[in-house]
This record gives C-alpha cells, structure tokens and sequence, in this order.
C-alpha cells in the first residue's frame, strides 16, 4: 500500500474512533479505564463511618450513617463530614452569590422574581415557608442532626437543602434493558447532572449509603399522611449526590429500585405550584420505601408535588428460584404539580430525532421532545452492545452529557460507575463524562457493618 495512503488509512481509522458519524455529537470519547479500588476506612463516629475511593481530584467521600432516628444520622453525617462542611457551605453560596445575576436568567419567572427582590438566602427562606407544611417531619429532625453534628447553622444546612427547587439543570435519562444490553440480562440506568461543572460542590463529592431502622422510629404513622398508603418498611439505599444533600437527585437501594431526575420544561409558574413537598424529598422517600414500581408509582401519584421534572424510575428484582430469570422494568415519568405522565419504551416521543428503540426509555439533555439526534444515533450505534463503560466511553462523552454529575448503574451487577467535575484539576478535563468513572460494589456497601 502507498505510504500516503496508509497514513491517511490510519488517520481515517483514529477519527473514527474518537468521534461519532454524527455531526451532533460535539464530544469525544472518553478513553479512561474504570476505576475499580475499594473504598478505604478514615474514620468513625457512634452511627457513622467514613471511607473514601480514589485520590486527588477523583476522590469520593463514601459516608455511611446508620439509625437509630433521623437525628441520629444527621448528626453522623455531620461529624464525619464537619471540616469538609465548614469549607462547603460558604464557598458555596459564596460562589452563587458572585453567578446571580447570571443564575437569574435561567430561573423561572416566579423564582427569578423572589431572588431579585429577597436575594438568595431570602427567596430560600420563603420556599421553606411554603413547602414545609407539606414535608416529612424525617427532614427537620435529620437537618437538625447535621446541623449539630457540622458546627453549621441549621438555618444554612436547610438552605442547601433546597438549592434543588429553585436551580434547574438540564441532565439525560436513559434506561436500558434486554436486547439492548450486552448481556441481555441487566438493566442499565444513567442519571446524568448538567448544571454547573464549576461550581465548588465538585470538590465535596460524597455518596452517602443510609441504613435506617426498618421501624424508621415511630414515623410510620406519618406515612399515609404524606403518601397515602400504608407503611411497608424501610431500606437502606445511597444517595449519589453532593455533601450535606440529604434529598435525592439520583438514588438507588438494597432492593434494587432506582431513581434519577432531569429538568422537565412546563409552562406551570404560578405560585401554587410550589406548595407541596420538595421534588428531592419525594425522591429519596421513594427509594427509601419502595420495594417496587408499582410501590415507588403509587407515592409519587399521591405526593404533594411542586417542580416540574422527568424521572427514571427502575427494578429489577431476580427470581432465586429459577436461574437467570429475572423482573426487569424502567419507567419515564413527566412529574409537576399538575401533572403525572408515565412512559414505557414503547409510547416514548416517536420522532426522526427520538426513534423508537425496544427496551430503552430516553431523554437527552434538551428540553423535550428534542430536535437533537445525537443521543438517539448513538443508541442506535451501540443497540444490542450496550453495558456500563459503554455509555460512559461511547455515549454521554460524545452527547457531551452529565458535565457535573455522571451515574451509571448497573443493577445486575448491583455495581454503580460514576464520576464528578473537577474545577480545580489544572491537567483537566473539567467535566464529569469525560473524566475517570469510579465503580462501586453496592452490595458491599449495603452490606456494611455499623461501627460497633
């Protein structure tokens, strides 16, 4: 073969591995190895234990808080955590502080008119107002305990706290299972964060693995108050997320329910949409307490909802008595105040952009339905081969999604693959999709002893 023709062969060849045929992916693939070391013991507290994954920019906090009470495990959480948190919060709000003007543009009306004449810290303050009639009592008590645990004022933890219903992010879904799959045989869940890959929180990456009491101390009575069903049990669970977040923005537990979240687009502003109990907290008490999907469905339909946003929602349980069987289902749900929209892979938006594809529920990080085909070229690229360090090599680098926050799981392999933005890295890459992906044995984690 002419040497000319050879070089362009090979040039030809590494192209077309680094970039999809299609010209709507703006990303590259991300050619790091998982990172597949155990966490490592740093200390531990009555109710509490830390351990940490991984070094320098990569570093995750892996905490475990056990009940006893909600108290109990804020306040472990908050011991552990006390010199991380005192830095957090007010580089934090610090750094929003500097961004308002900015942040204002992209907030709803009602929200950005609130922090324009409140500020921040007040249009916070009235958001717990008007939400806290409608909140778990599990909430205060467990703020309470982080508050006492960290040194932070409780005003400040519960501000954090709900950062998430007045900040959008874009995000991508995906849910993939059967043919789709590689192994034919798992479900594949990605939640990817796209909001502020600079922001300061990155620093604080922290997975915290929650093992309450079944009995949730006495709180049963309150359940049916919140979501009108009788109260089944409790289930230890991670939340993957960021330190003193106590809501879910993604989560996953012991029974292998699954939830994740991206903003969902609504022309609901008014103000009576933002009574009701806080979108994170509906997320977490879902993960918490279910032990199925028509479980997790029936508290969602019933909660007292406020922002607008898409869900996955998935289960996968095996059947021990007949090898390799196994109930797999994902869901897409458009969750608001005034609306409750679920989705399977076959009634999903069905466009020349967005097709149709057995056993795989989606959405890209545009507002829906989306004009952008890179998500679903890609899907289709990759069908029948799909496995975790697939999506995250070929697919949420080139869409170029989960620029903060990067989470892919596994539920077969009961395993969690994920990766966060490192402003301060200075060799980069600053987002999450393209950096190392961390995998974590979530049965060992769920199976972690309390500290004797």
């Amino acid at each position: 073969m002419n040497n000319n023709y050879f070089i362009l062969f090979c040039i030809l060849a590494i192209i077309s591995q680094v970039q999809s045929v299609d010209p709507s992916c703006k990303g590259v693939i991300n050619t790091h190895e998982i990172l597949r070391g155990e966490p490592q013991f740093v200390t531990s507290v009555p109710n509490g234990k830390r351990f940490v994954v991984g070094s320098g920019y990569d570093k995750i906090n892996i905490v475990h808080v056990y009940g006893g009470t909600p108290y109990d495990m804020g306040l472990a959480l908050g011991k552990l955590m006390s010199e991380d948190l005192q830095h957090l919060v007010p580089e934090y709000f610090a750094y929003l502080d500097n961004k308002i003007e900015d942040l204002i543009k992209t907030l709803p009306p009602l929200v950005a008119k609130w922090i324009a004449e409140l500020g921040l810290l007040g249009a916070l303050d009235l958001n717990y107002e008007i939400t806290r009639f409608y909140t778990p009592p599990w909430y205060d008590e467990e703020l309470r305990g982080l508050a006492a645990g960290s040194g932070i004022s409780y005003e400040n933890i519960r501000r954090l706290n709900l950062l998430p219903e007045l900040i959008k992010a874009a995000c991508s879904v995906i849910g993939a299972w059967g043919q789709s799959t590689l192994s034919k045989t798992t479900l594949l869940h990605l939640r990817s964060l796209d909001w502020d890959e600079k922001a300061p929180i990155a620093k604080y990456a922290t997975v915290t693995v929650y093992h309450p009491n079944t009995s949730y101390e006495g709180y049963e009575n309150h359940f049916h108050d919140y979501y009108k069903q009788k109260y089944s049990g409790s289930y230890t669970f991670a939340n993957f997320g960021y330190l003193g977040l106590i809501g879910s923005i993604g989560a996953y537990n012991e029974v292998s329910v699954g939830l994740g979240q991206k903003v969902w687009i609504t022309k609901e502003q008014d103000i009576t949409s933002r009574f009701g109990n806080p979108w994170t907290y509906v997320l977490r008490d879902v993960v918490q307490f279910s032990n199925s999907i028509d479980t997790a469905l029936t508290m969602l339909v019933n909660a007292k909802r406020t922002c607008s946003v898409h869900l996955g929602l998935g289960e996968y349980h095996r059947n021990t008595s007949i090898a390799g069987d196994q109930t797999i289902d994902f869901l897409g749900i458009e969750y608001s105040a005034k609306e409750f929209n679920v989705f399977s892979w076959k009634d999903m938006y069905n466009t020349p952009n967005h097709p149709i594809l057995d056993d795989v529920v989606y959405w890209d990080p545009h507002p829906q339905p989306s004009n952008d085909t890179c998500l679903g070229s890609l899907l289709v690229e990759h069908y029948g081969h799909l496995d975790a360090p697939t999506i995250i090599r070929n697919i949420t680098s080139q869409l170029r999604t989960g620029n903060t926050l990067n989470l892919v799981l596994d539920y077969a392999e009961n395993a969690a693959y994920l990766a966060y933005s490192a402003p301060d890295d200075p060799q980069g890459p600053l987002e999450a999709f393209n950096r190392v992906h961390t995998r974590l044995d979530m049965a060992k984690l769920f199976a972690e002893p309390a500290p004797k």
